[in-house]
């Protein structure tokens, strides 16, 4: 079995990334694309192991992510084929502020399709982690059901859960109901990853200090709050109750594409978390992973290896962070 493990909604992701308009381009590049398939392939490029669990349609673009994960080597032993619903795509227009345009072709896809009893079939030997987002969670009650089984199966099994929750509004009937449907879920998850502003929204507290109190209090072990450009925090309880924190600064890049930084640095965190790194060297690597991504255009194409990123560590100048 792997060291990690996550599930999701792997996508063809088509690339507009010329001055011209998506609906003037002739050609477009064909990528991989998908929150917990970038994590996948950051953790697999920093030479951990990884299996991915979905559903994909019997069609050209369920074979492709096979091959891709399968000659990057992700194990697709968990992954479902169905001829009852399509692969989902998506088309990303790069613009020039390196925030992009993404348009979705999700709807009633083969992974929003994913039910409970694909954990059954699971092997959880060996495994360390189980990350999981609020991507697939937020795609169909039956999604959010089969990432609670698989949470639960994982923790009986004595493995890591990580949350990055990484919300989709549009995919939520009201705000209301995708906050109280994601704090259920982190109460059930020993590590939760929220950007800043994210974690205010679903705390509905504003200082980062007490956006983590709010999750420590119920129960979580580790919270790791992104800071924007600028850093992360990391904060715990030590054996008395008192709350720990670690306050590391990012690195200085250019930004090409914002698509995909999130991503990265849960990638970074997961192989920080398996090497028993400490909280400084756990938040320096998930910085610098983040870094790394938004200098290129692809989702994921950019993650580094393991020599690229200690490389990149010593060479490249940090910000200034503070909370």
């Amino acid at each position: 079995m792997t060291e990690v493990m996550t599930i999701g909604e792997p996508m063809v992701n088509l690339i507009a990334d010329s001055d011209q308009t998506y609906m003037e381009a002739r050609t477009l590049p064909t990528q991989m694309a998908g929150a917990e398939f970038n994590v996948a392939i950051g953790v697999r490029r920093q030479g951990h192991t990884v299996s991915y669990v979905t559903t994909l349609g019997n069609d050209w673009q369920g074979d492709m992510i096979v091959d891709y994960m399968t000659n990057a080597g992700i194990d697709t032993a968990n992954i479902r084929r169905s001829g009852e619903a399509a692969t989902g795509s998506q088309l990303k227009v790069v613009l020039p502020d390196g925030d992009p345009k993404v348009i979705y072709f999700r709807k009633g896809s083969a992974a929003s399709r994913t039910t409970p009893d694909i954990v059954d079939g699971i092997d959880f030997s060996g495994l360390k982690i189980l990350h999981v987002s609020g991507v697939f969670a937020a795609l169909a009650a039956n999604t959010y059901e089969t990432i609670e089984r698989l949470v639960d199966a994982a923790r009986e099994h004595g493995a890591l859960v990580t949350f990055d929750p990484n919300p989709r509004p549009t995919l939520w009937p009201s705000e209301e109901e995708m906050i109280a449907a994601t704090n259920k879920l982190a109460a059930k998850c020993d590590v939760f990853m929220p950007g800043l502003s994210e974690g205010q929204m679903f705390s509905g507290r504003e200082d980062a200090r007490d956006v983590a109190d709010f999750y420590l209090d119920m129960g979580v072990k580790q919270v790791i709050i992104k800071l924007g450009a600028s850093g992360s925090a990391l904060f715990s309880r030590n054996e008395n109750g008192e709350r720990v924190e670690t306050v590391v600064p990012s690195f200085v890049v250019d930004v090409v594409d914002t698509v995909g930084a999130g991503d990265g640095f849960a990638s970074g965190a997961i192989t920080a978390l398996l090497e028993d790194l400490p909280a400084d060297r756990l938040l320096e690597r998930a910085n610098a992973v983040g870094a790394i991504q938004v200098t290129s255009v692809s989702d994921s194409e950019g993650l580094p290896t393991r020599e690229q990123l200690e490389s990149f560590i010593a060479n490249t100048p940090r910000k200034e962070v503070s909370l």
